[in-house]
């Protein structure tokens, strides 16, 4: 699980929201069609069995998907399942796990590769910022005496774990050794280098997740997520997953 800056309520809002929005985020079935539609979301999911901890509990799920990316071993039709475990850890913090398998035709199940989970967790990400957003308008327009009937929500407080934004372009009429200077300087930004030999790529931001693979060292990833603790990283074979961010160092 990883912690979340946001109010348990923010964070199954948000959560809600991403489960019923009919699309399996990071994934995908053909090269033209990048985008894979056709979710639900479901009271339970096979593949999980029912749930025992604590926490609140969301699932979506998709039918009749073929050999979806980013599955281990994938090559028939099936079915992804995705679990949301949403639990309070205190007024201002709350704890987000997900989990995403690939059950097939023969009833083999597939493990995810951790990039169904990371694009996920940023869907949750987008959703909270807007859910904070609506809130934030609405204090302001209060604070100024205006008459403003405020969205259903609880009090916003600001979430720490982000997606890293690209950065904008340089400016067009840059020199050539200005220019290599503002991609030196983008590059220290969205770039980090694994510090030693054996850093785990996790499948998911908690030290309880599987590991996807070792990572060498002096080995660069492209930051995708940002959170307080964990790092959804890509590497550069296009593997994607979590790295700690002890494991990870700034490049030279």
């Amino acid at each position: 699980m990883v912690r979340v800056e946001a109010p348990e309520n923010d964070v199954m809002a948000a959560v809600e929201q991403v489960s019923q929005d009919q699309i399996v985020h990071g994934t995908y079935s053909y090269e033209k069609e990048r985008i894979l539609y056709g979710a639900h979301s479901a009271e339970a999911a096979k593949a999980f069995g029912t749930w025992k901890g604590s926490g609140k509990v969301f699932y979506k799920v998709a039918n009749n998907v073929l050999a979806p990316r980013f599955f281990k071993d994938t090559g028939d039709i099936g079915t992804i399942s995705i679990r949301y475990v949403v639990q309070s850890l205190d007024a201002t913090g709350s704890s987000l796990r997900i989990d995403a398998v690939f059950v097939d035709a023969r009833d083999v199940r597939h493990t995810s590769l951790g990039n169904v989970e990371s694009n996920e967790f940023s869907a949750i990400q987008q959703h909270l910022r807007a859910i904070q957003s609506k809130r934030q308008e609405a204090e302001e327009k209060l604070s100024k005496g205006t008459s403003y009937v405020a969205p259903p929500a609880v009090t916003p407080s600001t979430v720490t774990a982000t997606t890293v934004a690209s950065p904008p372009p340089p400016a067009p009429d840059l020199t050539v050794p200005a220019m290599q200077k503002h991609i030196v300087a983008l590059q220290h930004e969205v770039e980090l280098r694994v510090r030693e030999d054996g850093a785990q790529l996790k499948s998911a931001p908690y030290h309880g997740a599987a590991t996807l693979e070792s990572l060498p060292a002096q080995s660069d990833v492209l930051i995708v997520v940002l959170t307080p603790y964990w790092y959804g990283v890509e590497t550069e074979d296009g593997h994607q997953g979590w790295v700690h961010h002890s494991q990870l160092e700034p490049l030279p």
